[in-house]
């Protein structure tokens, strides 16, 4: 008798059990935003209108395969690279940044952008960006450094970065290429160390 419950013991763990929900829902495909190998963080920053826009506009410049949701890891990439450009041409003194920039507006002038507009506060609505790890360490280091210099808020960094964006992306056209994220953060240091 022991050698026929063998195998119908074995038949019934070979056959696969769908009794439960959780094995029901395991092949379902999810909705929402796909899932990323490293999981973003959000971060709050205050942002107006045109600002959301610009953004949205830069997210359809981006290479193939990259889009709007990769815009602010790509903008903290830019501005982290300005800045220590900035560090290295002074790296013979005391300070992290030149003597002739005084506050964040001359910041902005000695990087061809145009200063932001302070009369338009009441615009601004507060709004999560997702970074990932490294750029949410990276995007605090910029806001303390910018903060201890000019007194500038986390929103205008993150404004900054944006700004800093478009100027790159007029400059180095990445729509249409087949970059990754990685090439297109080293393309963005080795663009900075060369300006």
């Amino acid at each position: 008798m022991k050698s026929n419950e063998r195998p119908k013991a074995r038949d019934k763990a070979d056959e696969q059990k769908v009794s439960t929900l959780k094995d029901l829902l395991r092949d379902k495909p999810r909705r929402g935003r796909p899932r990323r190998m490293v999981a973003r963080q959000n971060v709050y920053v205050a942002l107006r209108p045109e600002q959301k826009q610009l953004m949205d506009a830069l997210g359809e410049r981006l290479p193939d395969g990259l889009g709007r949701p990769d815009v602010p890891d790509v903008a903290v990439s830019v501005l982290t690279a300005r800045l220590e450009a900035l560090r290295s041409a002074v790296a013979g003194r005391t300070r992290e940044i030149p003597e002739g920039v005084t506050d964040l507006e001359s910041l902005f002038l000695l990087w061809d952008l145009a200063p932001p507009r302070r009369d338009d506060l009441a615009g601004e609505k507060w709004t999560s960006i997702r970074l990932s790890p490294q750029q949410v360490l990276e995007l605090g280091r910029l806001h303390g450094t910018l903060n201890a210099a000019f007194g500038a808020n986390r929103s205008e960094v993150f404004a900054l970065a944006v700004a800093l964006l478009a100027q790159f992306l007029e400059r180095h056209p990445l729509e249409g290429t087949a970059l990754g994220l990685g090439d297109v953060r080293e393309m963005i240091f080795r663009a900075a160390s060369g300006e």
